[in-house]
């Protein structure tokens, strides 16, 4: 039996600016970048983690939503509107629990995937609540899987994804560092994607949001973008601009 074909993908990532606590202004960003992205005919936009109100701000203990819920079902709208697909991370409520969450909806705006961040600081813990599973998805003809940020950087969970045949992880991001340190953070977290896709058929791409954290125990860092494409053997593909926001694109082969 031959094989459905594969078409390339073209990919938007969203780098875009994420004002903790501030679920309004978020949301409008989201919207503004998702018809940027559905307007220059993506194929997906991923944007970055935790987008309701800034990773470990305690708004989410307000701000937080079900899954499905009314911001899942805005970006399904879109999904549909634009025959685009869309990767996101948001903060999740299930019960008491807050979740770190990632969900990757189909262009025909259905939750075809979720991820709850594994590899959590311990310093989140007293705002989220661990993910425990790992999961692949068919996706228009290819194994994809959803992580987050530091789940990326964990030898043994990109492993896993990789034995349950991931072609392509997608992984929404929030990291920061002291202003100053951007080059020296860029350079260790591209050390821990080629690191990741040397020697492996694998693509990651990751979209890390821009701004500056205002409270919690990083106040005073700064999310500095410089988002990334690492594809197999470890190739760069894409290594966005410096506390700049923006749509980048970037091109996935069949």
């Amino acid at each position: 039996m031959q094989k459905p074909s594969v078409e390339p993908l073209k990919i938007g990532i969203g780098q875009i600016p994420i004002v903790m606590g501030n679920k309004r202004e978020n949301i409008q960003t989201i919207t503004n970048i998702i018809i940027s992205a559905g307007q220059q005919h993506c194929d997906l936009i991923i944007l970055p983690e935790c987008s309701l109100t800034g990773w470990l701000s305690e708004a989410a203990r307000r701000d937080a939503e079900p899954v499905p819920g009314p911001f899942s079902d805005t970006l399904g709208q879109f999904a549909r509107q634009y025959h685009m697909a869309i990767v996101v991370g948001l903060e999740e409520r299930e019960g008491q629990n807050i979740y770190n969450t990632a969900l990757l909806i189909d262009r025909q705006g259905n939750i075809v995937s979720k991820h709850r961040k594994i590899n959590e600081l311990d310093i989140a813990l007293q705002l989220y609540t661990r993910g425990e599973a790992l999961k692949v998805v068919d996706f228009e003809g290819r194994k994809v899987a959803l992580d987050i940020c530091a789940d990326s950087w964990t030898p043994h969970l990109t492993e896993s994804l990789y034995l349950m045949g991931a072609q392509i992880i997608f992984s929404p991001c929030a990291w920061a560092c002291e202003p100053g340190q951007e080059a020296k953070n860029a350079a260790w977290i591209s050390q821990q994607y080629q690191a990741r896709t040397t020697a492996k058929a694998l693509y990651i791409v990751s979209a890390n949001s821009i701004g500056a954290v205002t409270e919690g125990v990083w106040q005073g860092r700064i999310l500095h973008g410089e988002s990334q494409v690492f594809g197999p053997d470890g190739e760069k593909m894409l290594h966005g601009p410096v506390n700049e926001a923006g749509l980048l694109l970037v091109h996935l082969p069949a």
